[in-house]
């Protein structure tokens, strides 16, 4: 019994083995890069002691090479004589594919060294609006005049937009406001800007110094929507001053809300700089004092994720550039 069983068990192994190699579909083949750059060598050369001077090898290794990969390739790659050599038909079928793939190697490398010298590449910065609009562009243009083979794309969209187009891997780098941590992102502060007033210029707050933030009671009150984080950064304010400003319109973006102030609906708080996002001269900031707010803005990405070579160039000369104008 214990001989039956034992044979059992070696046919079901042995038919496990069969299975396996079926689904690999084929055998190993262990070819290594210096036995395709010998057999190249030796084919257009012609002879093994011209391939090992331009291999810098001895004949003999170039010859232990070419063996090696004709008993891999379980064919004889050359016909040999006294001086000469000449392919077989086995090795001029195989020349084209081996030549091709030290050309592909060649490229792949050539490629990555050009991206870590930043003559190839692609950046792509997820940016909050406003700051898309304004302190983003000069640093860009800093970048490129150093990096004009490398593309820059920018994704101007809502602050909360940002977060998940990093974790999307829809962009290399996120610039905008962090307003709750996230484990998932790390962030590096480029510098700060006040919330400020945005108003007509003949509202009653247009030729103030300052404005208390007390002093909104009763203004019809253009808001971003609530999961933009400026938005948390206001509610909070308002809420700890126990004010009873109310929001009366909601937008999504500050050119929306820019675009309703001129028309006299109401006004609106949002970042200094937002100025700059509209043409229309009957538009007036003023400073929210009591407390002056100021907003972190941050160059972020993911953590997990290392930026590439052109992307990390980037991040450089954004602190450097914003830091400056900010």
């Amino acid at each position: 019994m214990a001989l039956i069983q034992n044979s059992v068990r070696q046919q079901r192994r042995g038919l496990a083995s069969e299975k396996a190699g079926d689904l690999d579909g084929r055998l190993p083949v262990n070819v290594t890069l210096k036995q395709l750059q010998a057999f190249v060598a030796v084919a257009d050369l012609g002879r093994f002691n011209l391939a090992a001077a331009h291999l810098n090898l001895t004949q003999s290794a170039v010859s232990v090479l070419v063996r090696e990969l004709e008993a891999e390739l379980k064919h004889r790659m050359f016909d040999r004589h006294t001086r000469m050599v000449n392919l077989t038909p086995a090795g001029m079928e195989f020349l084209p594919q081996a030549r091709k793939v030290l050309d592909d190697l060649e490229l792949a490398v050539t490629n990555i060294h050009e991206l870590t010298s930043l003559r190839r590449g692609r950046v792509t910065i997820a940016s909050a609006i406003v700051l898309a609009a304004t302190i983003v562009p000069p640093a860009i243009a800093k970048f490129v005049r150093r990096y004009p083979d490398i593309a820059v794309q920018i994704r101007d969209m809502p602050e909360e937009e940002i977060r998940p187009a990093l974790k999307r891997n829809e962009a290399d780098l996120g610039i905008g406001t962090l307003s709750v941590d996230d484990v998932e992102v790390e962030k590096t502060l480029l510098g700060r800007d006040r919330l400020m007033l945005v108003c007509r210029e003949d509202h009653r707050f247009a030729n103030a110094s300052a404005v208390r933030w007390e002093d909104l009671d009763g203004e019809n009150l253009i808001s971003l929507v609530k999961d933009n984080p400026l938005r948390d950064m206001v509610d909070h304010v308002l809420i700890a001053l126990g004010t009873g400003v109310k929001t009366r319109y909601e937008v999504r973006y500050s050119t929306t809300a820019l675009s309703m102030i001129a028309e006299g609906l109401g006004v609106s708080i949002l970042p200094e700089n937002s100025r700059q996002l509209t043409t229309a001269v009957n538009i007036k900031t003023v400073l929210l004092a009591a407390p002056i707010i100021s907003r972190d803005i941050s160059v972020m990405q993911l953590r997990q994720r290392m930026l590439s070579p052109a992307a990390s160039e980037m991040k450089s000369v954004l602190l450097e550039a914003v830091r400056r104008a900010l």
